[in-house]
C-alpha cells in the first residue's frame, strides 16, 4: 500500500484523577510514537466515578495537560457510564486502540462499585484493548500548579441559617401537622443548602437538621433522649435521604457551573476570533488583544515586542498599571519567557514569586513577543480551565498577529506558503503580492 493512502492509527488513552495516569499516559505515548499514530487522552467524568481508583485529590486537569504537554489530543467528557462514552468517542474518531490504567480497587469494591475496564473490555467490539501497569510521580514540567481550594466558612453558616429558618417553620406548623410532615421541611432545606452552598454545607445541613428536629420536635422535646425507638430508625433515614438529596443536588450544581464556564469559554473565543478577524494591523490587533483580554480575567494586560535589537518594547497596554515594582526583575521574568518560549510567573516553574503572568505569543517555533498579565484575583488562575483558556486565547492571538505581520510587509497570505516552499527549493522565482 503506498504511503499516501496508509491507514492513520489513532490511539486513545483513558486518563484517571489520580497520579498513576502519569505512568499510563507516558506509556501510551511511547506506544503511540512507536506506532507513528495520533493519541487523544480522554477523562470521563460520571458522578465521581474513574477508571482508576480515587485514592487521593482529583488531579484529572493536572494529567490532561500532562498528555497534551506531550502531544495528545485531550478532551472531557461526561456521562452515566464510562465504557459507553469512551466507546460512542472512540467509535466517532475512529480510534483503533483503547490504552487504559489497571484498576486499583480492591475485588471487594469492584463488586460493589463496578470495574469500568472490564466492562470497556466487554463493549470495545473489534478495538483492541490494552490494560497497562500505572505508576505514581510527579509530571516532569507541569505548566502549572493547582492550589487547593480554600474552605468557604460562610457557605456553612448560611447552610446553618436554611436549617435555622426551617426550624422555625416548623414551630409555626408543629400545632397543625404531623412530625412526619416536618421531616420533609427539613429536607427542603438540606436541598435549598446543597444548591446554594455546595455539598460539604449540604452534608452538615443534613446532620444539623436531623439534630433539630430531634430536639425540638421529637418527645420528650427539647432533649436529645429518645423514648421511643422508631424514631431512630426516622433519624436515620432522615440523614440518609438527606445526605443523598445534597450529594445530588451538589452534582447538579456542579454540572450547571461548568456548563456556564463552557458557555463563557466557548463566548470568549469566538467573540476575540470575530474581532481579529476584522483586524488589519498590528497595532489594531494588539489593541484587541489588550481590551478583550483584560475584560475576559478582569486583569491588566501588556503586550512586549522585540525591536531590531532584541529588546522587549511596550507596543499595547498601560506599563504602570502592569509592571508596578521592581521593573527591572519583570522585565527579566518577560526576556526569561521570550527565550524559552515557556509560560513564566505567577503559579510557574519559573519566577514563582511574581504577581504577574508572561505567556508567550507564539507560532510554532516563532516568538512574537510576550503578553504581561497582572490578574485582579490571582486565585483565578490556579483553576486549570482557565489557564487553558487564556493559552487558548493567546494562541488566537498570536495566529493574527503573524496575518497582520506578513500583510504589512507586503506578502500575500495567500500565496504566503508557496513562496516561501520555492524558496527553499532555490527558486528565483518573484511572487507579485
Amino acid at each position: 500500500m503506498p504511503a499516501s493512502e496508509k491507514k492513520i492509527e489513532r490511539f486513545l488513552v483513558c486518563v484517571g484523577i489520580d497520579r498513576s495516569s502519569v505512568g499510563v499516559i507516558e506509556v501510551a505515548v511511547k506506544i503511540a510514537r512507536d506506532a507513528q499514530a495520533r493519541l487523544y487522552a480522554v477523562h470521563i467524568e460520571a458522578g465521581g466515578t474513574s477508571l482508576l481508583s480515587k485514592s487521593g485529590p482529583d488531579h484529572f486537569a493536572e494529567n490532561l495537560a500532562f498528555a497534551e504537554q506531550l502531544g495528545a489530543e485531550t478532551a472531557t467528557l461526561s456521562g452515566r457510564n464510562i465504557a459507553d462514552e469512551i466507546m460512542k468517542f472512540a467509535r466517532e474518531r475512529n480510534i483503533t486502540r483503547i490504552i487504559a490504567g489497571k484498576p486499583m480497587r480492591s475485588r471487594l469494591k469492584s463488586i460493589f462499585l463496578g470495574n469500568p475496564v472490564g466492562e470497556l473490555m466487554r463493549k470495545s467490539g473489534e478495538i483492541p484493548v490494552v490494560v497497562v501497569q500505572g505508576y505514581s510521580k510527579e509530571p516532569a514540567q507541569m505548566p502549572y500548579r493547582v492550589k487547593p481550594g480554600q474552605i468557604r466558612w460562610s457557605d456553612y453558616g448560611t447552610a446553618l441559617l436554611y436549617v435555622i429558618l426551617a426550624t422555625g417553620l416548623c414551630f409555626l406548623m408543629y400545632p397543625y401537622l404531623d412530625l412526619s410532615n416536618l421531616i420533609m421541611v427539613y429536607l427542603l432545606a438540606v436541598m435549598v443548602a446543597s444548591i446554594d452552598c455546595g455539598r460539604g454545607a449540604g452534608i452538615l445541613a443534613s446532620a444539623a437538621g436531623v439534630l433539630a428536629f430531634d430536639f425540638f420536635f421529637v418527645p420528650p422535646r427539647f432533649t436529645l433522649r429518645v423514648d421511643d425507638a422508631q424514631y431512630i430508625v426516622t433519624f436515620a433515614v432522615m440523614f440518609l435521604v438527606a445526605f443523598a438529596i445534597s450529594n445530588l443536588t451538589a452534582l447538579m450544581r456542579g454540572k450547571a457551573e461548568t456548563a456556564r464556564l463552557q458557555e463563557r469559554q466557548a463566548a470568549a473565543m469566538h467573540g476575540l476570533s470575530s474581532q481579529l478577524a476584522g483586524s488589519r494591523t498590528v497595532e489594531k490587533t494588539l489593541r484587541i488583544a489588550v481590551d478583550c483580554i483584560s475584560e475576559i480575567f478582569d486583569s491588566s494586560v501588556l503586550v512586549l515586542l522585540p525591536e531590531a535589537s532584541g529588546v522587549l518594547r511596550t507596543a499595547a497596554g498601560n506599563i504602570s498599571e502592569v509592571l508596578q515594582q521592581d521593573l527591572t526583575k519583570e522585565l527579566a521574568f518577560a526576556r526569561k519567557a521570550f527565550d524559552t518560549g515557556k509560560t513564566v510567573g505567577l503559579e510557574t516553574e519559573v519566577g514563582t514569586e511574581s504577581h504577574l503572568l508572561y505567556v508567550p505569543l507564539q507560532v510554532g517555533e516563532s516568538i512574537l513577543g510576550i503578553l504581561a498579565l497582572r490578574p485582579g484575583d490571582p486565585d483565578r488562575f490556579t483553576r486549570p480551565d482557565q489557564r487553558r483558556l487564556l493559552e487558548s486565547l493567546v494562541k488566537q492571538i498570536a495566529l493574527s498577529l503573524e496575518l497582520d505581520y506578513l500583510a504589512e510587509s507586503g506578502i500575500d497570505i495567500l500565496v504566503g506558503h508557496a513562496y516561501r516552499q520555492e524558496a527553499k527549493r532555490g527558486s528565483d522565482a518573484v511572487i507579485e503580492s
